[in-house]
């Protein structure tokens, strides 16, 4: 049997080789492999995985998520909120993307780019796909329903609202690097479009009323398992789409088989298997006891999420060394909320990120001429986050 540590080196070769793959089948597969090498009884693991409730819940949730993404989508409900708002250029070019970036649709980018291109015709075309880039991703860094966040607080084991608000000040720098670095220059305008808030809200109903019903649950029921609130939020949530979209049996079938929603639910087993015999391996055990320090683990952090192009994969991985190394239970809050932004911005602008891909398709460009107009606002957030880092270590 190989040393523990060279068994790591070797599933993350094999995930970063296959990173472009479908995730689920990857980490399934690394799963098997590091079973095999640390001697971990696979099939053990997979029963403890199958046999927890909240894990089983989880994968319902992940099941509904893009069911209403897809009737906003497939709706046009999600156009229609932003067309109403007739907001000026400036605005429509951050809100446009970032409100359809809430959406957990294969290939988004692509309905958010032809709206950012129509917007503003003078904008170099490499500056609208930083732009879609960067903004598609404000609003889902912060937003209950994202995948990413849902695992994040597992694993952390931290509220999920907690998070919420902890993350409210790096949206908002976000935001601003984004709007300084990228949207001022825009000449700023109103569209001629009629004004019709009432719809706007309307329209976001959907969104807002699954994370409302789970905050409620958790806050006043906690003793019962979270997850629950958000399976009965998101069932209503479906239920007022279908109605607002008038949407028959016939349509709703063909929106879930283009969503393709079992991808969802395979790729939380996975990453849940996958942790169940990281955790099992001894892996954390060793590289915690290596006592890295926490600017070295965002270093990393952001490395994983740039060469992986996933966000989930590098909590799953520093996040259970962190608490070893810690001896904690749960991550402190802080270093939590640097921790998940650091890895979100290696993953916003990769160039295997598909949001990335599309975009620069979309307006036949190239990567090397885009990054430099998104090197601004990630090199800034990067470098707050180390101050931040800094000054909490003082």
């Amino acid at each position: 049997m190989i040393p523990v540590w060279m068994s790591f080196i070797l599933i993350i070769a094999i995930i970063i080789v296959f990173s472009k793959k479908e995730l689920s089948l990857v980490l399934t597969l690394a799963a098997i492999i590091l079973a095999v090498l640390t001697g971990v009884n696979l099939f053990l693991a997979l029963f403890s995985v199958l046999t927890n409730l909240s894990i089983l819940l989880l994968l319902l949730v992940v099941t509904l998520i893009p069911i209403l993404g897809g009737i906003m989508d497939e709706s046009g409900l999600m156009l229609e909120l932003i067309q109403k708002m007739n907001i000026s250029k400036r605005s429509a070019m951050m809100l446009a993307p970032a409100f359809f970036g809430l959406l957990p649709i294969a290939g988004g980018a692509l309905m958010s780019a032809p709206i950012v291109e129509k917007i503003d015709k003078e904008t170099r075309p490499t500056k609208k796909i930083a732009i879609n880039v960067w903004y598609r991703h404000v609003l889902i860094f912060i937003y209950p329903l994202s995948v990413q966040l849902i695992v994040g607080s597992i694993l952390a084991n931290i509220s999920l609202y907690v998070i919420v608000l902890a993350l409210i000040l790096p949206t908002f720098i976000m935001f601003l690097t984004g709007y300084f670095s990228l949207v001022h220059s825009v000449q700023s305008k109103k569209e001629d479009l009629e004004r019709d808030m009432k719809r706007v809200l309307h329209n976001l109903i959907p969104l807002i009323i699954a994370p409302i019903i789970d905050f409620i649950g958790r806050t006043f029921f906690p003793f019962i398992f979270p997850e629950l609130f958000l399976i009965i939020g998101l069932g209503l949530s479906i239920f007022i789409a279908l109605k607002f979209a008038q949407f028959n049996g016939e349509k709703l079938v063909k929106t879930i088989k283009k969503m393709k929603i079992w991808r969802f639910p395979l790729l939380i087993l996975a990453i849940f298997l996958f942790l169940e015999i990281f955790l099992l391996s001894g892996v954390p055990q060793v590289l915690g006891n290596l006592h890295f320090n926490f600017l070295f683990l965002l270093l990393i952090g952001f490395g994983l999420g740039f060469i992986t192009g996933r966000v989930q994969l590098p909590l799953s991985i520093l996040i259970p060394i962190y608490l070893i190394q810690n001896g904690l239970a749960s991550m402190i809050l802080l270093d939590f909320v640097l921790l998940y932004w650091s890895i979100f911005l290696g993953y916003l602008i990769t160039p295997i990120h598909p949001c990335v891909a599309y975009s620069i398709n979309y307006f036949k460009m190239d990567y090397k001429s885009t990054a430099r107009y998104l090197i601004l606002p990630t090199a800034t957030c990067l470098i707050i986050i180390f101050l931040a880092q800094g000054f909490l270590s003082l």
